[in-house]
């Protein structure tokens, strides 16, 4: 499995304008239609049954994850999950997003978003004016190509439910599977009680 982030600045039909909460400072608004975007994006994507899409840019904070597949037709199948964390920059969001998951991911996102050196071996960048065009879908098939198997190899059921919680939650279950893997443990049934009062009060 693999996770693209789709980061892309602009309007979509029903998806308007919004204000730029995570994007640079002094940025333009963003208002081009990425009508033309989402199709060669889904083309893109198209041959690699291994890939699942995180929706991350500023959309999630404003339309749920029906609306955000409806709307983003052409790859609407795909997206599994929406990065809304807060921080101080795009890139901090998505690491935070990935914090607890052992799966590649690429990010695809306008260059008004804030990114590093640090996700540029795996990021597709795109130009607020140009859009992800022809340039910007040739780097992703070679970042997908290079992932072999990851990228080509369909989506299991436990993939896909893996990456359709959020972070907070797969956490959580990380904490109840490392206590079920303690299951010998004389202290078991005393930690599982604690982490299931705490789970409640929550």
């Amino acid at each position: 499995m693999v996770l693209v982030f789709f980061c892309v600045s602009g309007v979509l039909d029903g998806l308007g304008r919004h204000p730029s909460i995570t994007t640079r400072e002094d940025e333009p608004e963003a208002t081009r239609s990425l009508e033309l975007d989402t199709h060669l994006f889904a083309q893109t994507i198209e041959p690699f049954p291994g890939v699942l899409v995180v929706v991350a840019n500023d959309w999630p904070f404003f339309y749920d994850l029906d609306v955000l597949r409806q709307e983003c037709a052409p790859f609407g199948r795909r997206i599994v999950n929406a990065a809304r964390l807060l921080g101080d920059t795009k890139e901090e969001a998505v690491h935070a997003f990935m914090a607890t998951r052992p799966d590649p991911c690429i990010v695809v996102s306008s260059t008004d978003f804030e990114f590093s050196k640090m996700t540029e071996a795996r990021r597709v960048d795109v130009s607020p004016r140009n859009g992800f065009d022809k340039q910007a879908a040739a780097r992703l098939l070679s970042l997908l190509n290079s992932l072999g198997d990851d990228a080509k190899r369909p989506v299991s059921r436990d993939e896909l439910l893996r990456a359709s919680v959020g972070p907070q939650l797969l956490r959580r279950v990380e904490q109840y599977a490392g206590t079920l893997r303690a299951a010998s443990d004389s202290k078991f049934q005393h930690r599982l009680a604690e982490m299931l009062s705490r789970t409640r009060i929550e």
